[in-house]
C-alpha cells in the first residue's frame, strides 16, 4: 500500500510536499470552518456505489472513518494485526443520477473519499491502531480484484484542500469534484472509455520503446482493465534490484544533462518574484547559487519525485525545496536538455517530447481533462493554467465528490 499523504499548500512559494507543491493557497485572511458539508453522488455508474470516508483528525491525528448514518467511528486498537474493521463504514449512494447523501465533514488530513462498484472494500486495523488501507497494486489484497477508486483532501483551519490525483493509478471508476466556498471550483472526472485509451496507448508505446509500460495495466480475469498504475508502483517492490522495471530508463539522458550543464548555465526560476539561481555541473553534483546541491538521479528518484537527490527533506531551505520540485517536474516532462531556463518560457506543448520521457504522465494527459500524473505536476511556467487537477478554499461551504464520467 503506498503510503499517506500529508498535503500542504505552497511550492510555486515553497515546495514543501512532494504533492500540491506548486499550488498556492486560497488568499482567505479568515480561519476555515471548523466542519463542512459533504454530498457524495452517484452521477452515472449503473449498480450499487458505496462510499468510504477516511482519514485523521485533525485535532488529535486520531484515524477516523465517516459512517452512513452521519456518525464519526474512531478505531481502537486491535490485539493483533490484520483485524477486520468490526464495524461496517460503507455509505450506500442512491442510483445514477439520484440525489447526493450529505454528511457532516469535520477537519482531517491525509484523508480519502473511495467509491466502489457493485462491491465492499475490506479495511483492516492493526495495532496502534493503523487502518489498513486498500492495495490497488498488491494481488494479495482482498481489494485487488475490484472496481474501485478514490479522491484525497486535507481540509484544516487554513482551507479545504483536494484533488483528483492520477499520482498513483487511474481507473474504471471516474471521479470528479466541485468544492463551493467563497467561489466554485470544478475537478471533472476521466471521460468515458479514457482508462482503456490509456492502456492501449502504454501498451504501444511498450512495443516501441521496449520499456515495461504494458505492465503498468492491470486487468479482471476476463480481460476488462481495472486500472492502470503508475510506474513507481511498478517498481516500488523491486526498488534497487538489478531486475528493477524501468531501472536504466533514464540513465542515458541524464548522463547527457550532467554534461550538457557542465559548460552550459541551468536557470532555475524559483517564482512568485524570488528570481533565479544557476547551477553547474562539477565531477558529478550540480550546484545552484547558494550552495544548493544535486547529484545524479536515477529512475526511482525522477518517477518517485522523494528519493535520492530529490529526497524532500523537512530541513531543507526553501529555495532547495523550489529548485527541487522544478528540476523533477523538468525531467519528468522530457524539457532538461533543449530549455536551460526552468520553468518559464515553456507551454505544456513542449512537455512530454523527448524519446526518453514519463510516459504515463504524456499518456495520462492525453486522455484527462485534469490532474496530477506525477508529485510535482503542478509545477507550471507563469501564466500558464494549472494542469493538476486541485481545488482549495478557505471557507468551504459544500464539498461534493461523484462517482461516474
Amino acid at each position: 500500500m503506498i503510503s499517506r499523504r500529508v498535503f500542504l499548500a505552497g511550492a510555486a512559494a515553497a515546495a514543501t510536499s512532494p504533492l500540491w507543491a506548486g499550488a498556492l493557497t486560497s488568499g482567505t485572511a479568515h480561519a476555515a470552518p471548523a466542519t463542512c458539508r459533504l454530498a457524495l453522488r452517484n452521477t452515472s455508474l449503473p449498480g450499487t456505489v458505496r462510499a468510504y470516508v477516511t482519514g485523521h483528525e485533525q485535532s488529535t491525528g486520531d484515524w477516523l472513518m465517516l459512517r452512513a448514518d452521519g456518525s464519526v467511528y474512531r478505531p481502537a486498537s486491535p490485539d493483533a494485526p490484520g483485524t477486520p474493521l468490526p464495524v461496517d463504514c460503507s455509505i450506500p449512494l442512491g442510483p445514477a443520477g439520484s440525489a447526493p447523501v450529505v454528511l457532516t465533514l469535520p477537519q482531517m488530513y491525509g484523508a480519502r473519499i473511495y467509491f466502489v462498484r457493485d462491491d465492499t472494500l475490506d479495511f483492516l486495523l492493526n495495532p496502534g491502531p493503523s487502518l489498513v488501507e486498500p492495495a490497488f497494486a498488491t494481488p494479495a489484497d482482498p481489494n485487488y480484484g475490484k472496481t474501485w477508486s478514490f479522491c484525497e483532501f486535507t481540509f484544516n483551519s487554513e482551507q479545504l484542500y483536494a484533488n483528483i490525483s492520477y499520482v498513483d493509478l487511474v481507473t474504471a471508476l471516474p471521479i470528479g469534484l466541485t468544492l463551493e466556498g467563497d467561489t466554485t471550483h470544478t475537478v471533472a472526472p476521466l471521460p468515458d472509455g479514457a482508462v482503456d485509451r490509456i492502456a492501449a496507448d502504454l501498451t504501444a508505446q511498450a512495443a516501441r520503446d521496449g520499456q515495461p509500460w504494458d505492465q503498468l495495466v492491470i486487468r479482471d480475469p476476463g480481460g476488462k482493465v481495472l486500472r492502470v498504475i503508475s510506474p513507481q508502483n511498478l517498481m516500488a517492490p523491486r526498488f534497487d534490484q538489478p531486475d528493477m522495471p524501468f531501472r536504466d530508463l533514464w540513465t542515458g539522458y541524464v548522463d547527457q544533462v550532467w554534461e550538457k550543464y557542465r559548460g552550459t548555465d541551468l536557470r532555475i526560476d524559483l517564482q512568485g518574484g524570488r528570481g533565479a539561481l544557476t547551477g553547474r555541473v562539477d565531477g558529478d553534483v550540480l550546484t545552484f547559487t547558494g550552495g544548493h546541491s544535486f547529484t545524479k538521479p536515477a529512475s526511482k528518484d525522477i518517477f518517485t519525485c522523494n528519493h535520492g537527490p530529490f529526497a524532500n527533506n523537512p530541513g531543507d531551505s526553501d529555495d532547495k525545496k523550489a529548485i527541487l520540485a522544478r528540476l523533477a517536474a523538468g525531467f519528468n516532462r522530457s524539457l532538461m536538455l533543449d530549455h536551460p531556463d526552468q520553468p518559464n518560457g515553456l507551454t505544456s506543448a513542449d512537455y512530454y517530447q523527448g524519446e526518453v520521457t514519463n510516459h504515463w504522465a504524456r499518456v495520462v494527459h492525453a486522455n484527462a481533462p485534469i490532474g496530477y500524473a506525477f508529485p510535482y505536476d503542478d509545477v507550471r511556467p507563469d501564466g500558464q493554467p494549472d494542469v493538476s487537477g486541485a481545488a482549495n478554499d478557505g471557507n468551504p461551504l459544500q464539498f461534493t465528490v461523484s462517482a461516474g464520467s
